[in-house]
């Protein structure tokens, strides 16, 4: 059995060491082969959203993977990206960058353009000459179509205040009025042209016979005068035609353009109409936004509802943290040294508070006591007092009026849901540990360095010492992660150090990794997935 004991915990060991390194390649925390891929450089005026092992892709194709994001402190102001690149893609003297966006919600990326292949190549460490195109900000987005709901909200007030009371209603039927006088004028002028071209017959006769005698004359003129008069006419125009045929052009170019904005004004004039009919009817959005103040006060609500709920999604930061401690001697009622293992996953709500759901699993176990209160009855049927038992032997413990039963279960699970709140490095937290009540207090101890970082934690629980067998004293935890990486980290300290037979030192191995690697992890599965299908 002790065989097999050990057996199960180094296959565990050997697990969590392998789904360790399997998730740190999976979030970029270890790159052997980065001799593979070129490194380059490239300058952006805003890069909101994108972060470190954000994809770098070709065409869509995954090629490499954003080795930094940093301020780049010049007079402009510029965030400096550094990004590594498959050494099969090269990029050359025209190659630019832009950042994009993988769906609605899904993560930012960077992508390249390599430029024009007859351009000189670029070597690895070189910078991208081409200014890169930052992405299209959402708050820049909000505050414009917050301007533009602002304009449309003073155009229909505006129409509302002159169309919608009594005194622009009657303008516009006055106007109709207006056109129907003037339409019934005009038929009633044609029918009178109508009525005079019939009693001027004869003279519209002698009309065309004066004509005929002014077609004789201007023949004879066509014939004789003319061709004269023609002759200089040409030489005038042969000498000015370059000048004024320039002139004609544009003439005509702008006849064009007036006639194509007349259409234009013509049914721009139309669909004014019917969008004021329409919106004096109550029709359509504004329709209803000038006519009905309930519609405009829901569709208020709406848009600051849907402003609100994206606030709160961007303030949410999700945190998963799971670590192994392997004890340095053997446990009370344990001949073997207890090896404990903890995932946690830490929801912030906002910068200054947070809960902690945690799972908590032991080798040794947990202690688990049972109490059974015996009876016993003399002939007559009444309850016998326990000094008139037979006193009870070590070969007869059923003679014992109670009977106390203890037991240790192995290799279970606990639980924990605390509440945190943060005062700048210091945390304080409240709830459950390990199925029992406590406290803790956690400090993330100041560092100039940003690639080092140690936090102490100081955990008090199971005040009345439950899960010991004869000791009664609470239990004290002291905890530390040193982070030689930004996702793995080791563990070591103290154990239950003020219990008599129970006090141990551990080490162990962390890796701990937020919603930011999440978003990175989640769709190279989703890739994977779909190369393995």
């Amino acid at each position: 059995m002790h065989a097999k004991t050990e057996t199960l915990v180094g296959l565990f060991v050997l697990g969590s060491l392998a789904i360790f390194l399997y998730m740190g390649l999976k979030i970029g925390a270890f790159r052997p082969d980065r001799s593979s891929y070129n490194e380059y450089t490239m300058y952006f005026k805003d890069v909101s959203g994108l972060t470190r092992k954000a994809e770098v892709k070709i065409a869509g194709v995954t090629v490499g993977w954003v080795e930094s994001v940093d301020l780049y402190a010049d007079h402009v102001q510029q965030a400096q990206a550094v990004v590594m690149v498959k050494k099969d893609f090269n990029l050359y003297d025209d190659a630019h960058g832009m950042v994009r966006q993988d769906g609605l919600l899904g993560p930012k990326f960077i992508e390249l353009v390599p430029g024009n292949p007859d351009l000189l190549r670029l070597q690895s460490g070189q910078t991208l000459r081409e200014p890169a195109i930052a992405p299209v900000s959402i708050d820049e987005l909000m505050r414009k179509f917050g301007h533009i709901a602002s304009n449309v909200e003073s155009i229909t007030d505006s129409l509302k205040s002159v169309m919608g009371d009594g005194p622009g209603q009657d303008q516009l039927r006055n106007i109709m009025e207006n056109i129907n006088i003037t339409a019934e004028r005009l038929a009633s002028f044609s029918t009178s042209l109508e009525k005079s071209f019939v009693r001027n017959e004869e003279h519209i006769d002698a009309l065309l016979a004066i004509g005929t005698h002014v077609k004789a004359i201007t023949t004879k003129l066509e014939n004789d005068v003319l061709p004269a008069v023609q002759e200089g006419i040409e030489k005038i125009a042969n000498v000015f035609d370059r000048d004024f045929n320039r002139v004609a052009d544009t003439l005509a170019t702008t006849a064009q353009s007036i006639e194509q904005a007349s259409l234009q004004a013509r049914d721009g004039f139309t669909s004014i109409t019917s969008v004021a009919t329409k919106i004096d009817e109550g029709k359509g959005l504004l329709g209803k936004l000038i006519n009905e103040e309930e519609t405009y006060r829901d569709l208020k609500v709406a848009v600051q509802g849907l402003k609100n709920y994206f606030a709160k999604v961007d303030t949410l930061q999700i945190v998963f943290d799971a670590h192994g401690e392997t004890m340095h001697r053997p446990a009370e009622n344990y001949r073997h040294e207890d090896s404990k293992f903890y995932f946690d996953m830490r929801i912030h709500p906002n910068e200054d508070h947070f809960y902690l759901v945690q799972l908590a699993s032991s080798e040794k176990g947990w202690r688990d006591e049972r109490e059974t209160l015996k009876t016993r009855f003399d002939d007559c049927g009444d309850i016998l007092p326990t000094d008139k038992w037979i006193r009870p032997t070590i070969a007869d413990a059923d003679n014992a009026p109670r009977e106390r039963v203890q037991t240790f279960t192995r290799n279970t699970v606990k639980f924990g849901l605390q509440f945190g709140k943060v005062f700048k490095d210091l945390a304080f937290r409240i709830g459950l540990f390990e199925n029992t009540g406590g406290v803790a207090i956690d400090y993330d101890i100041p560092f100039e360095s940003e690639k080092f970082r140690w936090v102490t934690t100081f955990e008090v629980f199971d005040i009345n010492g439950w899960n010991r067998l004869h000791d009664r004293r609470p239990h004290l935890k002291w905890l530390n992660r040193m982070f030689f990486m930004r996702n793995l980290y080791i563990t070591f300290g103290a154990d239950d150090f003020v219990s008599k037979r129970n006090a141990n030192g551990f080490v162990g191995l962390g890796l701990r990794f937020g919603d930011d690697d999440v978003k990175y992890i989640l769709p190279s599965i989703g890739s994977a997935r779909g190369l393995a299908g």
